[in-house]
C-alpha cells in the first residue's frame, strides 16, 4: 500500500494539467446546462396565420382579422323571413348535427380551427402534433373578458343549433347538418365565448337573450340575420322585432325588412348574404322624396308598392303611409 501512494505522488506533477482541463470542461457544460428534474417540455407557440412554429420571444406575428369583426353591413339593407315555429316537426337531437369535425384533414377540427382564427396572437398547442389549443389570446365579445386558458372558452354557435332545428333545420339532412354546425365560411357562424355566457344563452333569440355588453348587439344582431338569411332559416315576429330594435343602435343601422316566409325568396349558403331590392318596374310611380304623396292605390303589382317602400326609408321611416299595420311590408292589400 506504501508503494501505491508513492507511486502516486511520482506522478501527480504529470496528471495536474490533465485534470485542471477536464474539471474546466465539467464546470462549463455544467453551467451551459443546469440540471432540472421537474422541466416540463416546452410548449409550442404557433402564428395564427401560417401554422409555422415561431419563438415566444419574437415579435408577434400581424394578427389576422378578428372573427368579432363580420363583413360590414352598415347603411345596407338585411332581409328576416318570418313564420312561427311547426308544432308537429320532429325533436331536436343534437347527435344530428354532428361536430366537431375536422374537414380539411390536417387534425385540426373546427372548434381548434375557430381559436386559432379569433386569437388575437400565436396560439399554444398542448404538444408538437399541433392539434389541441391550450393557449389563446382574445377578448370574449359578449362579455369583453379577455381570456388566455382555452379550457375557459366555448365556441358558441351564433345561432344555436336547437334554434336553428326549429327555425326550418329540421328538414335537412344529416350532411347539411353538419355543414351548419362547423361552418367557417362566415367569420361569425363559430365564434369562441366566455363558457358561462354561452350557457346561459342557450338555444335562446335574442327576444330572450342577449350580450351582457350592449355594445356588442349591433354586430350580434348582424351576424344573426345575416346567417339566418344565407341558411334560409326564419325568425319569429318577437325575434325579428327585437332584431330590429338591435339594429337601430348601429353607427349607422341597416335596413331590416321583414317579409313572410313565403313572400321572398333568399340566397342560398353558398351565395352572398347581403340582398337587392327589386327595383321598380318602367311603369310604377318613381320615388321623389319631395314628390307628392303616394298610396296604394298608386301602385298596380305589390313588388313595386314595396321597391317604393323601401325607397322611402322603409320600414324604419314610412312617410307615405303604406305600411299600415307596421310589420315591414307595404300595401298587403296588393299581396296575392
Amino acid at each position: 500500500m506504501g508503494r501505491f501512494f508513492r507511486s502516486l505522488l511520482h506522478f501527480a506533477p504529470l496528471m495536474l494539467p490533465l485534470l485542471i482541463v477536464l474539471g474546466g470542461a465539467a464546470c462549463a457544460t455544467a453551467s451551459e446546462t443546469p440540471p432540472n428534474r421537474n422541466a416540463m417540455p416546452a410548449a409550442r407557440t404557433v402564428a395564427t396565420a401560417t401554422h409555422e412554429p415561431q419563438s415566444v420571444a419574437a415579435a408577434p406575428a400581424e394578427p389576422p382579422a378578428s372573427a368579432s369583426l363580420a363583413p360590414s353591413t352598415e347603411g345596407e339593407t338585411l332581409v328576416i323571413r318570418v313564420a312561427e315555429p311547426q308544432s308537429d316537426i320532429p325533436a331536436y337531437e343534437r347527435k344530428d348535427w354532428r361536430h366537431w369535425i375536422d374537414e380539411d384533414s390536417d387534425c385540426q377540427n373546427a372548434r381548434q380551427e375557430a381559436l386559432i382564427a379569433e386569437s388575437e396572437t400565436g396560439v399554444i398547442f398542448a404538444d408538437s402534433d399541433e392539434c389541441r389549443v391550450i393557449r389563446v389570446n382574445l377578448t370574449g365579445p359578449y362579455t369583453g373578458e379577455r381570456f388566455g386558458d382555452a379550457s375557459d372558452l366555448d365556441i358558441d354557435h351564433m345561432v344555436p343549433l336547437a334554434n336553428a332545428h326549429r327555425s326550418g333545420g329540421w328538414n335537412w339532412s344529416k350532411e347539411r347538418k353538419a355543414q351548419f354546425a362547423n361552418d367557417l365560411s362566415y367569420p361569425n357562424h363559430l365564434i369562441a365565448v366566455q363558457s358561462s355566457a354561452n350557457r346561459s344563452k342557450g338555444s335562446k333569440g335574442p327576444e330572450d337573450w342577449k350580450p351582457p355588453r350592449s355594445g356588442y348587439w349591433c354586430q350580434y344582431a348582424t351576424d344573426w340575420v345575416v346567417i339566418k338569411q344565407s341558411w334560409e332559416l326564419t325568425a319569429t315576429r318577437r325575434e325579428a322585432n327585437t332584431l330590429r330594435d338591435m339594429l337601430a343602435g348601429c353607427a349607422e343601422p341597416p335596413s331590416l325588412v321583414v317579409m313572410s316566409a313565403g313572400d321572398a325568396p333568399t340566397p342560398s349558403a353558398t351565395q352572398a348574404a347581403t340582398p337587392t331590392v327589386t327595383p321598380l318596374s318602367d311603369d310604377a310611380p318613381l320615388y321623389d322624396p319631395d314628390g307628392p304623396d303616394r298610396d296604394c292605390s298608386d301602385f298596380t303589382d305589390w313588388e313595386d308598392a314595396q321597391a317604393f317602400f323601401i325607397a322611402a326609408g322603409g320600414p324604419e321611416d314610412d312617410p307615405h303611409r303604406l305600411d299600415g299595420n307596421d310589420d315591414g311590408i307595404a300595401c298587403n292589400s296588393l299581396r296575392r
